[in-house]
């Protein structure tokens, strides 16, 4: 009788521990996959993506999770095997402050150079508007002439 007891008892504890381990829920998983892309749609959040690549990463989440490992240490799991590309935004902090920074200097620069080109155009006199009619009527009888010229 003592063995069925403690067969029933290693049998319960097991139970327990397998309950313990499906503890993660569909929306801990959600939340992770949702910082995290699809490899193989692009730009598709993995949370979303139900490629069949997704749903066995998906799955690969939950075990970890199950495990006990935190969503940063499964998010560089992932970047480490897959690549920067797994993540949106790049984890190293130089890179991430590049990709934040360059369009913002980008852009910097491009305004400033706008505006420095369109000063030096307004500095820029334009000819008056005598001399502009005057030089073309010489283009105008220069033309003409040529023309008799070629008829005569």
């Amino acid at each position: 009788m003592s063995r069925y007891l403690a067969l029933f008892v290693i049998m319960l504890i097991s139970a327990i521990g397998v309950y313990a381990q499906s503890s993660v829920t569909q929306d801990d998983v959600d939340e992770i996959a949702s910082r995290m892309f699809c490899p193989v749609c692009e730009n598709e959040p993995l949370d979303v993506c139900y490629n069949p690549t997704c749903i066995q990463w998906k799955r690969e989440i939950r075990d970890l999770l199950a495990e006990g490992n935190t969503p940063d240490e499964i998010i560089t799991s992932f970047v480490d095997r897959y690549g920067q590309h797994v993540v949106g935004v790049p984890q190293d902090p130089f890179l991430r402050a590049l990709s934040f920074g360059a369009p913002i200097i980008g852009t910097i620069i491009a305004l400033i150079i706008g505006l420095l080109t369109f000063r030096r155009w307004q500095k820029n006199e334009t000819p008056a508007k005598e001399d502009v009619s005057a030089e073309t009527t010489n283009t105008k009888d220069n033309y003409r002439s040529q023309i008799e010229r070629d008829l005569m």
